[in-house]
């Protein structure tokens, strides 16, 4: 298994990282563009706070194993920049829930043995995105906005079970620090993008996160169970937010 990984998987895995290199420059580029745009028709910029809160289903790009999405939330701070009537720069800091369920099998002795593992992440999360906001009525606003996240892990368990029919073996339960020394690693990043509605000071949004980072460490543990093959968050959150 870890031959046919390494000869058929790590293609794939270089591909990805050349799409996402291409996506960050085109991110910069758009950038560079949407602020020279929005460099107009306002005096003064001014500078906003507010409070989110919502919920969140997250599941890995691992390739190789049965997945389900995690639900979660996340709660924090907002803050935005306004560069013109309609170009601003929002960033927030968030603590954030985010992991996967991952199954698997195999045939032992003629009997099965089933396991599952369960990746519980606990994230301050922390974007930067430049937003456009079109007005459609009086204090009412649609927003597209993206960019670019970093995150860092301070918290979080793994639980792994295992199941056997068949055979004469217990079954187990290990319960581990999801980002101790044989866990993941702490630092994540991607690109992130979204939409929403605003109604004078409230607002409502749809975000999506992909991770650009391969968060596994080699020689681990946790790396033996997924043979090696890179672990990288995406999700979607649907949050309310508002500003003061």
């Amino acid at each position: 298994m870890r031959s046919f990984t390494r000869h058929y998987l790590r293609p794939v895995l270089n591909q990805q990282q050349s799409f996402m290199k291409n996506i960050l420059k085109l991110l910069f580029a758009t950038f560079l563009l949407f602020q020279s745009l929005c460099l107009s028709a306002q005096d003064e910029p001014y500078f906003r706070l507010g409070v989110k809160a919502g919920g969140n289903l997250y599941t890995s790009t691992l390739k190789g194993a049965t997945k389900k999405v995690m639900p979660g939330y996340q709660i924090g701070l907002t803050a935005e920049y306004a560069l013109s009537e309609t170009g601003y720069l929002q960033t927030e800091v968030t603590f954030t829930t985010k992991g996967t369920v991952m199954k698997g099998s195999q045939s032992i002795d003629g009997g099965t043995g089933k396991w599952s593992e369960r990746f519980n992440m606990q994230y301050i999360n922390v974007p930067l995105m430049m937003t456009y906001k079109l007005e459609i009525d009086t204090d009412f606003k649609a927003y597209f906005r993206g960019g670019l996240y970093g995150a860092y892990g301070i918290g979080g368990k793994t639980t792994l079970k295992t199941e056997y029919k068949g055979v004469d073996t217990e079954n187990t339960k290990t319960e581990k620090d999801t980002f101790g020394k044989d866990g993941l690693k702490k630092f994540d990043a991607g690109v992130r993008f979204g939409t929403g509605l605003e109604f004078e000071k409230f607002s409502v949004g749809f975000d999506f996160e992909y991770g650009i980072l391969d968060l596994s460490r080699r020689n681990s543990d946790l790396s033996t169970l997924l043979d090696d093959r890179a672990y990288r968050n995406k999700g979607a959150s649907l949050s309310v937010g508002y500003r003061f």
